[in-house]
């Protein structure tokens, strides 16, 4: 299904660009991430991460146009948690970090002058991913666990993550553009370890897990 569906992507980008290609640009953009992950999975907050690469405009007609991009993007997010009582210590901090390199191909509609409705498709292929976590468990005198560290979680985390964007657009007379998006996340990128060979049970707690973030951009067609 994902060979697919990045198959009918690239057909549909290869068609517009041979029936549109009377007036196509290019250019790059880059801007910041406000990340988040969502589905059954408590307590996760906003990271900042960002985004950066480069763009092509198609022109369709004078009101709408296809804007196909090829992007690397830092998302995920961060959870913690803490109990304290008289015996016991409980401090745990961990932030997810995801790379992805994401295809979106936005439909724009020029409504006024600079200013552009924006909604699309997006893929994305996991190019790595990282826990860093901060642990600080006490139990009296007995246990005493005190560690912190990066670890490698791309193996927990599926290599495709399909998703949509809305937004808004605007751009200046000297080709200087601005975006505001928000992607949702349809992939549910929380990987199934049995069908890599792990004997155990994935946790049931963490059910689906999906991306989800607001993105600024700033760019310059040239």
């Amino acid at each position: 299904m994902t060979k697919n569906l990045i198959t009918s992507l690239v057909v549909v980008l290869l068609t517009t660009l041979n029936v549109a290609a009377q007036k196509v640009t290019f250019g790059a953009k880059a801007g910041l991430n406000l990340a988040t992950l969502t589905g059954d999975i408590d307590g996760v907050k906003t990271i900042p991460g960002y985004h950066v690469g480069g763009i092509a405009d198609i022109q369709i007609t004078e009101k709408f146009s296809i804007q196909p991009e090829l992007l690397y993007s830092l998302e995920g997010g961060k959870s913690s948690f803490f109990y304290e009582d008289e015996f016991t210590l409980f401090d745990t901090k961990e932030r997810y970090e995801l790379g992805y390199l994401n295809l979106p191909v936005m439909a724009k509609y020029h409504f006024a002058d600079g200013l552009s409705l924006e909604v699309g498709p997006q893929i994305g292929y996991l190019l790595h991913a990282n826990s860093h976590y901060d642990v600080n468990i006490n139990f009296g005198d007995e246990i005493n666990i005190d560690e912190s560290g990066k670890e490698d979680i791309k193996d927990f985390v599926e290599k495709i993550n399909v998703g949509v964007n809305f937004g808004l657009g605007y751009q200046l007379k000297n080709n200087l553009f601005f975006q505001a998006r928000y992607h949702l996340g349809l992939t549910d990128i929380n990987k199934d370890l049995q069908e890599e060979g792990f004997e155990e049970e994935p946790s049931e707690s963490l059910g689906k897990i999906k991306n989800s973030s607001f993105q600024f951009s700033i760019g310059y067609r040239f």
